[in-house]
């Protein structure tokens, strides 16, 4: 139960954030109206910690279109994160296995950076470690005061399409490829795959076609973007979204389909180059490939090296710099291997416990979605780096949050569809 003061003093934060915005945008600039959102979502955070995640989670693309590439998101990323952490702490904690886990992963994760093995001239690499750190604090937030699952897939939708139409209107392109918000190509195929899965997901399981016009959106940018791990990312969640619930027999007709779509698109890349690959050649494509299993390769020798603590946290593009079996500067494009290289092979063994614990279950409707949207993520994970990117990680690390808390809650689910649960801000009667 909340103190009505802090009700009161909530609601009214509610009310009066949209009249004082428009009213210092018109007058006083966009810094002001920048001031007046972290003032109002620390007003948010006391009395309605999961609304706050809910508001964040819709903050993050706009920062991004604000400032491109800026440092306003990694800020107010942190900065919102802090504020969270603090107010879920004096909710109180009780001792649970995740989140002893995520502490450890952060333990982990701090001390590769702090105190790394190797040493190279690599500027700020506390930066990544702190954008990473912080994603496991969004985490531990959402895990503890989980928001609403139906409207987290609902955000993701509607702010993914967002970002979909804002990325065809500017009408960006490198090499014929979508690009924009200071991503490449692939990290924006990232964020649109993750919209996609939401509204589709939200499309079927709360039974409105409306919200497949978002996702249609998100469809058509994510073509746009030529990206093959974020199609491989789509696939995955689409294919979650689709097979739960359904009966062996359909199970099985989609997963032929799925499995006759992978192995006929290899062979339809010539005829489809204009859609799918834009200006790469397939010279082009085969190079880019060799390139990531090499640095593959040496990602998994220099983990085997270094087993408990890697080589540093964000180093591995300069080791990869100076190694003789590369000799470029290339990150791992895997963040498990990413992880297991600069953080040890046990960090990367909490990262997919973890994962295991929120993703590996069976889940009524609205948390289905959520799982959908995670299991694309960690599909995602194995072609490119995006554990330290705000705008693309922050709905996977509220989702498995929302998934690690009902876990904990319920060890299991009577029936993944026909046994809805109730939402845990609507009070049942005693």
């Amino acid at each position: 139960m909340r103190s009505l003061p802090a009700a009161v003093f909530g609601r009214l934060g509610l009310l009066a954030a949209g009249p004082v915005a428009v009213h210092l945008a018109l007058f006083h600039g966009v810094e002001a109206v920048v001031a007046t959102v972290v003032i109002c979502f620390a007003v948010v955070v006391w009395p309605r910690p999961d609304v706050a995640l809910l508001m964040l989670l819709g903050l993050v693309p706009v920062a991004a279109v604000a400032d491109p590439g800026g440092t306003t998101l990694p800020v107010m990323g942190t900065g919102a994160v802090g504020l969270l952490l603090v107010r879920v702490a004096l909710i109180g904690l009780r001792p649970r296995l995740d989140l002893l886990l995520i502490l450890l992963l952060g333990c982990g994760v701090a001390v590769s950076c702090l105190l790394p093995q190797q040493t190279f001239s690599v500027a700020h690499p506390w930066k990544l470690c702190a954008l990473l750190l912080a994603g496991l604090g969004l985490l531990a937030a959402s895990a503890l005061t989980p928001p609403d699952p139906r409207h987290i897939a609902q955000v993701v939708a509607c702010s993914g399409a967002g970002v979909a139409v804002y990325l065809m209107i500017r009408g960006e392109y490198a090499s014929d490829r979508l690009t924009g918000l200071g991503l490449n190509p692939n990290y924006v195929g990232s964020v649109l795959a993750l919209s996609l899965v939401a509204g589709v997901g939200a499309a079927r399981f709360h039974r409105s076609w409306a919200w497949l016009l978002p996702a249609a959106a998100c469809a058509f940018a994510l073509l746009e973007t030529r990206s093959r791990g974020a199609f491989v990312m789509a696939a995955a969640g689409l294919a979650c979204v689709l097979l739960v619930g359904r009966r062996p027999r359909y199970k099985v007709l989609i997963v032929l389909a799925i499995a006759a779509a992978t192995l006929l698109l290899p062979s339809s890349l010539d005829t489809v180059e204009d859609n799918l690959t834009g200006s790469r050649t397939s010279t082009e494509l085969v190079a880019n490939t060799e390139v990531r299993k090499r640095a593959a390769e040496v990602a998994l020798q220099v983990a085997f090296d270094h087993p408990l603590r890697g080589i540093g946290y964000a180093r591995f593009p300069e080791y990869a710099r100076t190694s003789p079996a590369l000799g470029i500067y290339i990150n791992t494009h895997n963040d498990y291997l990413r992880v297991a290289a600069e953080a040890g092979i046990v960090t990367l063994a909490l990262l997919v416990a973890l994962m295991w614990l929120g993703l590996a279950r069976r889940y009524a409707a609205d948390h289905a979605v959520l799982q959908a949207m995670g299991v694309s993520y960690a599909v995602g994970l194995l072609f490119a780096n995006t554990l330290t990117d705000l705008l693309v990680s922050t709905p996977f690390w509220i989702s498995l949050g929302c998934l690690l808390a009902h876990a904990a809650h319920r060890k299991r689910d009577p029936s993944p569809l026909s046994t809805p649960l109730p939402s845990p801000h609507v009070r049942t009667a005693e």
